[in-house]
């Protein structure tokens, strides 16, 4: 199921007490004890759940000598095409650049572009339109219809492993415990998965022994899921001609079994 984003944040914050959100409040400092230091003062809790990005102030302040964010070489451009009939969903990959679609609710069509690229990297629309011109339908007809106000770059980032998600009073989750590349789609869902299990250990468990069950639980299946992330990414961005013309001839011969197995560890789940 293709679920815009922006639909599931307000599904989710409409279950959250107006009270309780403090929108614009500046993190600057997360302390094990449950101290948090922000722009209107300092509060204290139970539990801090770290659930803020790829730049987490909270990982930085727990964990200050864990290596940051590396980027992985390549951009990512997203986009929503208006409506227009097309079959399923694809992924096409070309040398050092890939173009997928998906179909919304809606009618309209979830768009993921990726290249190689120096970090810091910036095209529109209309560079893109050219890149991808020769490429096979519907890609050109989707990038001729989108507007230049949808599209979204992003340069594409993992986070080297923590050794444990939690310090004290405090976890991560997400992007701020594990950013991974989006190449099998599964950031947003990650971190889904984290908050649920972090809910249920806590709540079943006590505070302490859960936010350890949590880590125990969490750390090992996001990490592989890092891993077979980038992975996929290494084999979708190759340059070499000989490389990728071996790559397109093998990689169809696979049987769906191989492809089967290789991505259940990342789409199947039980808490």
């Amino acid at each position: 199921m293709t679920v815009h984003r922006a639909d599931l944040i307000d599904l989710l914050r409409s279950a959250v007490p107006v009270q309780a959100l403090r929108p614009g409040t500046q993190v600057r400092r997360v302390r094990p004890d449950g101290t948090v230091l922000h722009g209107g003062g300092t509060s204290t809790a139970d539990l801090v759940v770290g659930a803020d990005g790829l730049h987490s102030v909270t990982r930085r302040s727990l964990w200050p000598h864990a290596p940051g964010p590396r980027y992985v070489g390549y951009t990512t451009w997203r986009l929503i095409a208006p409506p227009q009939p097309i079959e399923g969903s694809a992924e096409t990959w070309g040398r050092g650049e890939r173009f997928g679609h998906l179909p919304m609710p809606d009618g309209r069509v979830y768009c993921y572009l990726m290249a190689n690229a120096p970090a810091a990297s910036q095209a529109g629309l209309a560079e893109l339109r050219e890149r991808f011109a020769r490429w096979h339908d519907p890609i050109p007809a989707l990038l001729a219809s989108a507007r230049e106000d949808t599209v979204l770059q992003h340069d594409t980032y993992e986070l080297p492993n923590l050794r444990t998600y939690v310090r004290g009073k405090a976890a991560v989750l997400g992007d701020a415990a594990h950013a991974m590349t989006p190449n099998l789609g599964q950031g947003a869902c990650q971190a889904l998965e984290d908050a649920v299990t972090l809910a249920h250990a806590v709540d079943t468990l006590g505070m302490s022994p859960g936010l350890a069950a949590y880590d125990r639980a969490r750390r090992p299946r996001t990490q592989l899921i890092v891993r077979r992330s980038r992975q996929v990414g290494a084999f979708a961005h190759w340059t070499s001609p000989s490389l990728t013309a071996l790559r397109d001839v093998a990689i169809p011969l696979l049987p769906r079994s191989f492809f089967e197995r290789s991505l259940a560890p990342a789409y199947s789940w039980t808490i």
